[in-house]
């Protein structure tokens, strides 16, 4: 039996089953470092981490350690494109094309930016994008723009697993003249005090945890073409040596991945997501996006979510015990998601792929922390 690995952090006595939660993920010594917080009402109810930041398990996880959480960075990115509809500098209903002029090649002309949001645009593949190719500067957004739809945009919903995080940053430097990550960076989690980052600095990247990829894991193993699967042609201009350590992984921005953060961080900003106040998003807004846009087997991986703009919402492989709650899963472990009927945001990261094809020890975590709310 393995010792039990000390967690640090505080945790409200009202919330200690999510503490217990949080150790008996740990017991197997699989996890090398993890991390789990809880916001209620603007108030940080749970707050946790454990173990290591480095596989030689040399380095503890610290407070303030951050992680890459993968496709979380998907709905967080995604929240910038949606504050820009907020400030009145786009319409959710204009066509990409507006704002994008050359992304109406190919026949898409008509694809909305709710489309692009929704998952609903029909461009999951960026096909002219060489191999290898992620981050050479105006690869993707050229390929994105040549790109022919897979389907009639609108008619198929497909998880966009690698086009969409492109395809919001486009928007955003399109409109705004930012990149996406400097857009987040200054219009939203640097206000807001929330240790998130799409794109690191030097400074930033000294508290990163070495991120640990597992063999095994089903979408990942799609990802990087060791089984076949739409997600191979989708991550096709991800470097074939990629191990999400690399320089290009953490200084760049790829908003559909590459975002770095903690729990705590992922529970703040969707705390705020769900207060009504709205320090991020008006009311009206979060209401819009959490409407499901779709309800059903996506055509990427073949597994039964919903949708609403920019966040997947309460599914089968993403249990987050209420149909209104809102957030997206990252492979391999992480989540973060809003409750917007509790005023809650809740999050957790590990630095250890979790060989999982839903939210794996998320799922215990979720359902310790509404065991300890008011039913």
């Amino acid at each position: 039996m393995n010792p039990p690995i000390p967690i640090r952090g505080h945790c409200a006595e009202a919330f200690a089953p999510v503490r217990d939660a949080f150790a008996a993920s740990l017991a197997d010594g699989f996890a090398l470092g993890a991390c789990v917080a809880v916001v209620r009402d603007g108030a940080a109810v749970v707050d946790l981490w454990a173990g290591h930041r480095d596989a030689a398990r040399r380095l503890p996880w610290e407070a303030d350690t951050l992680v890459c959480m993968m496709s979380v960075s998907k709905a967080i990115a995604a929240t910038c494109v949606l504050r820009l509809a907020d400030q009145g500098r786009l319409d959710l209903e204009w066509p990409v094309a507006r704002v994008w002029p050359a992304f109406a090649g190919g026949g898409k002309g008509a694809i909305t930016i709710a489309q692009v949001l929704g998952q609903e645009a029909g461009i999951p593949f960026a096909d002219a994008a060489p191999e290898g190719s992620l981050w050479q500067p105006g690869v993707l957004a050229a390929a994105l723009e040549s790109q022919v739809p897979e389907w009639p945009p609108g008619s198929t919903p497909c998880y966009h697993s690698f086009t969409a995080g492109p395809l919001y940053g486009e928007i955003v430097r399109r409109v705004d003249g930012r990149s996406l990550g400097r857009f987040l960076a200054e219009e939203i989690t640097g206000p807001h005090g929330i240790d998130f980052h799409i794109g690191l600095t030097e400074e930033v990247d000294r508290r990163r945890a070495e991120y640990v990829v597992t063999p095994g894991t089903a979408s990942w193993d799609g990802i990087t073409r060791r089984v076949p699967a739409p997600l191979n042609r989708a991550w096709r201009p991800l470097p074939a040596d990629e191990d999400v350590n690399s320089r290009d992984w953490r200084f760049g921005e790829f908003p559909s991945a590459n975002g770095h953060g903690n729990a705590r961080a992922a529970a703040r900003l969707y705390a705020m997501l769900a207060d009504p106040a709205g320090p991020i998003l008006s009311r009206r807004m979060v209401e819009r996006a959490i409407a499901a846009r779709w309800d059903g087997v996506e055509a990427m991986t073949q597994r039964h979510f919903r949708y609403g703009l920019g966040f997947m919402l309460d599914s089968p492989p993403f249990p987050l015990r209420g149909a209104r709650n809102f957030g997206h899963p990252g492979v391999g472990g992480p989540v973060a998601f809003g409750d917007p009927d509790r005023g809650l945001g809740f999050g957790f990261a590990v630095n250890r792929m979790v060989p999982v094809a839903d939210i794996g020890p998320a799922r215990a975590l979720i359902d310790a922390t509404y065991s300890c709310l008011p039913q």
